[in-house]
């Protein structure tokens, strides 16, 4: 008895830190990294549990056998439900399934402890129901998590926790496990006990990495995109531009960029305000990303003017692009927009950045200087043709 109550107050203890550390990162990280909130909560919960289970003949069998397990088993659902949150994958809505779930959980405690006492039981129903649980949210880590270090050691975590519930339900159903209390001295029991005390720092420890993790990819996110259209940014769009250029001197590809200006943008944000303006610069990107391919790289180059690189792309194809973004305006939910648009083909290898840039703005002057809303192409790639 004494061994297990070690165990459990050891257990309590770190369940209380470990909560904690959680609540500090959960308070200090950004609020796009969900799921933190529901994982400090679940190491709360496990550790008002456990006085409970410690109280054990000195309360009413109400919270020390029915309320204590029926926190450990919203525990294991409070550490699915922030997995589920943190991986973006949509909640369960199965109500009544859920409502099914737990109050069998209930039920059945109730019947194994007030009409025919039987803790061998009881023992299956935690083991049973909290290896569902953990099996899902394994299931879940497996198919939506990165293969990071954090989620290789959650994946350690509850596959710990799985096997110690698999061992207990096969020794209880071959006669091996005779528990007595909560306190029984057996090794099957100590081991049940103790895994918390293992497990519990190892699955906070695996969700602080999953959190440190993400919180590195958003700054790098941060680092190359633009934080309103979600395109990457004039300084990642330049880089990108020269990585194309150094890949079609390399194999002599060719590949042309766009340079698009939203038509009157000023008198957008005069007229209906920055907010407004913002929802247009918004939907023409996710309008223009929808009209390009996913080989085609699309960057905001600042206010109102935006860059696209098509690689493998003649004056022509790319002219075809551009059709496509002056059609996606006419089916706009926003503040209805228009675009200008200069293209501007690679012309080999005694050609530069800054000559395909200039030519590409030149492009977009003369399609401004026309009338707007329109396409204008490189004309030093059509003249010689014209002769």
């Amino acid at each position: 008895m004494v061994t297990s109550a070690v165990i459990l107050v050891i257990s309590c203890l770190v369940a209380f830190i470990m909560s904690g550390v959680l609540f500090v990162i959960a308070r200090n990280y950004p609020k796009n990294i969900h799921g933190l909130r529901q994982w400090y909560q679940s190491s709360f919960i496990l550790a008002l549990a456990i006085p409970l289970f410690l109280a054990r003949d000195l309360i009413p069998d109400l919270f020390s056998i029915i309320l204590a397990n029926l926190m450990i088993l919203i525990c294991f659902m409070m550490m699915n439900l922030g997995t589920r949150k943190f991986a973006g994958a949509h909640s369960r809505n199965n109500n009544k399934l859920l409502f099914l779930f737990i109050w069998t959980y209930i039920l059945l405690f109730a019947w194994f402890t007030y009409m025919q006492p039987n803790i061998t039981m009881r023992v299956v129903c935690i083991s049973l129901f909290t290896t569902v649980v953990s099996v899902d949210q394994l299931i879940l880590v497996l198919r939506k998590l990165p293969n990071t270090t954090g989620r290789n050691m959650l994946i350690v975590a509850l596959a710990g926790v799985i096997l110690t519930r698999v061992v207990r339900l096969g020794s209880l159903a071959l006669g091996y496990d005779h528990p007595t209390s909560v306190f029984d001295s057996s090794i099957f029991q100590l081991v049940f006990l103790a895994t918390p005390a293992i497990m519990i720092p190892l699955a906070t420890i695996s969700y602080i990495m999953l959190a440190t993790e993400k919180l590195h990819q958003n700054l790098e996110f941060m680092n190359h995109h633009d934080d309103l259209t979600g395109c990457f940014n004039k300084k990642t769009g330049i880089k990108e531009l020269e990585r194309e250029v150094n890949r079609a001197r390399r194999y002599n590809h060719k590949f042309s960029i766009m340079m698009i200006d939203l038509d009157n943008f000023k008198s957008i944000n005069d007229s209906y305000g920055h907010l407004e303006g913002d929802r247009v610069l918004v939907d023409f990107a996710r309008k223009a990303k929808a009209a390009i391919r996913e080989t085609d790289q699309l960057s905001r180059f600042g206010g109102d003017e935006f860059l696209i690189i098509l690689p493998n792309t003649s004056l022509n194809e790319a002219k075809l692009s551009s059709e496509r973004i002056h059609q996606s305006a006419k089916h706009t939910r926003s503040r209805p927009w228009t675009v200008s648009i200069g293209i501007a083909e690679w012309h080999g290898e005694k050609d530069s950045l800054d000559a395909l840039l200039t030519r590409a703005d030149r492009s977009l002057y003369l399609s401004k200087k026309l009338g707007k809303n329109q396409t204008q192409i490189d004309q030093e790639a059509v003249l010689p043709n014209a002769v």
